[in-house]
């Protein structure tokens, strides 16, 4: 089964699920998601906005899981292979893939609490136990995770098909650009010339205050947060006791300021 490890290998490269996130994409990106849900799912080539729409595919054989399921294992030497019997139950059950695909994978994979399934098919072969069974690991959570991404696509993909034929989605437009987010360390950048100037005023009326003794016998009356203008000063206030000139940033600017020692 270490074939099985590369055909289920897509996981999550899917990162877009549901037809609002399709919205708010690009035209480019949406192009490149369509093509990589047809790349990995064949066999949503013949969904259509109507039949998405109207559940056709959530049930019956056509289900994406149940489809996915047929499509990755068919590239194996252990393929999928639906009997009448089994179609007309997929056609009866609320839940096809768990009660009528899920029981023909886990007799070739394991569930994900065994090593039973390819441990026996690896001991048929004589591979080595140790050394795959990490990848036996693998291959489950990559399995069950492709499950999801079916799922997701199908979503995905009506919001793409939407798009593609109006524009909009629930009369809202879709974007034509991706969307790109900036940010830049507000510290980094130069102050403007009146910030400069409020800095400078704070500076200043901290140096008088600072020097300034209250009615208390010599000491300060600066309160904790005040400009300051000499890093490492200190002075004694009767309020908040010893007081340090401390490096801060305010209001995207470098500034000193008392703080408590």
């Amino acid at each position: 089964m270490s074939d099985f490890v590369q055909n289920a290998s897509i996981g999550r490269d899917l990162y877009y699920d549901g037809d609002s996130v399709a919205m708010l994409i690009g035209d480019e990106t949406r192009r490149e998601n369509k093509k990589f849900i047809y790349k990995n799912f064949p066999f949503m080539k013949d969904y259509t906005i109507a039949s998405i729409q109207s559940g056709m595919y959530e049930t019956g054989v056509n289900n994406p899981q149940i489809q996915a399921a047929i499509h990755v294992f068919a590239s194996t030497p252990n393929p999928i292979v639906l009997t009448d019997k089994d179609k007309e139950l997929i056609e009866a059950s609320s839940d096809p893939y768990a009660e009528v695909i899920e029981p023909k994978v886990i007799r070739v994979m394991g569930d994900a609490y065994s090593d039973e399934g390819c441990a026996g098919l690896d001991a048929a072969n004589g591979l080595d136990d140790d050394f795959l069974l990490d990848q036996r690991r693998t291959v489950v959570a990559r399995y069950e995770n492709m499950l999801e991404a079916a799922d997701d696509s199908v979503g995905h993909l009506l919001g793409i098909l939407l798009c593609e034929r109006d524009g909009k989605i629930d009369e809202e437009k879709c974007d034509t650009e991706d969307f790109e987010y900036t940010f830049t360390d507000p510290s980094l950048s130069e102050p403007t010339p009146e910030e400069l100037e409020i800095l400078a005023e704070r500076e200043a009326q901290a140096e008088r205050e600072a020097n300034q003794p209250s009615n208390s016998g010599g000491s300060s009356n600066v309160t904790p947060g005040q400009g300051c203008s000499s890093l490492g000063a200190t002075v004694q206030t009767d309020s908040y006791g010893t007081l340090t000139c401390k490096l801060v940033i305010l209001n995207r600017i470098k500034a000193f300021v008392w703080m408590r020692s």
